[in-house]
């Protein structure tokens, strides 16, 4: 038996706080079992132990693409790349930081924590709904894939790809959490936890907005510039 299993919860979880999300979704609340050796816990809930080693493999393994890497991507895998770390935010992450926020101690983080959520996801869903959906429109018009481009741009005339652009980077998302880490103790198991699932999201956060800016908008104007020139050129000639 792996030596990890003769430990108690809170060992577990000092020696890397991610456990404590892997272990959520194994169905144990680190807070209600610290004192417990894990072995117990999951002799409890019938959790195979090679089934536990491989969630806690699996949540310390870092997915993230290099800049590099994502760099080099075509804008269309780039914006499913994008979807699909939305998806990660919405489904996973931010549930369990609203979870662990709501069992908190603090009354202040447990009402605040929610609400800020919910304005997040909503800003998700805004990007898809329309830069998402501009960059699609773009693509197939580029592609030839649209018959009628004008009147598929038309769709899009209050949008701008600049103005977009130029609210991301004045953007600050976590701003107001970050005022709250000073209210999460360190000498706390549950409080150390929560603290570090903050920061690892915000620094996911600002990973995120950089690729945006830096990568994705910078493509996504340069399509448009092409788009327009191939329409212009298509105009002319009718």
């Amino acid at each position: 038996m792996s030596m990890v299993f003769e430990k108690t919860i809170e060992e577990v979880i000092n020696e890397n706080y991610v456990y404590a999300r892997a272990l959520h979704y194994l169905g144990i609340d680190f807070f209600e079992n610290s004192s417990r050796k894990l072995v117990e816990v999951c002799r409890e809930r019938g959790l195979n132990q090679q089934q536990v080693i491989k969630n806690f493999y699996e949540f310390d393994s870092s997915a993230r693409c290099s800049f590099k890497e994502l760099s080099s991507y075509p804008i269309e895998l780039l914006v499913e790349y994008l979807k699909h770390t939305h998806h990660i935010f919405i489904k996973e992450k931010l549930p369990y930081i609203v979870h662990l926020a709501k069992t908190y101690e603090n009354p202040a983080l447990r009402d605040l924590m929610p609400e800020f959520v919910e304005d997040l996801i909503r800003h998700i869903y805004e990007e898809e709904d329309t830069t998402f959906k501009y960059i699609h429109a773009l693509h197939e018009i580029n592609k030839g894939y649209e018959k009628a481009p004008i009147s598929r741009l038309i769709y899009f005339e209050d949008f701008s790809l600049k103005d977009e652009l130029a609210h991301h980077e004045g953007e600050d998302e976590l701003g107001a959490i970050r005022t709250l880490f000073d209210l999460l103790e360190n000498n706390n198991l549950h409080g150390r936890v929560l603290l570090n699932e903050l920061k690892a999201f915000d620094r996911e956060m600002i990973y995120h907005a950089a690729i945006e800016n830096q990568i994705l908008f910078p493509k996504a104007i340069s399509l448009e510039k092409e788009v327009l020139k191939k329409i212009t050129s298509l105009s002319k000639l009718n």
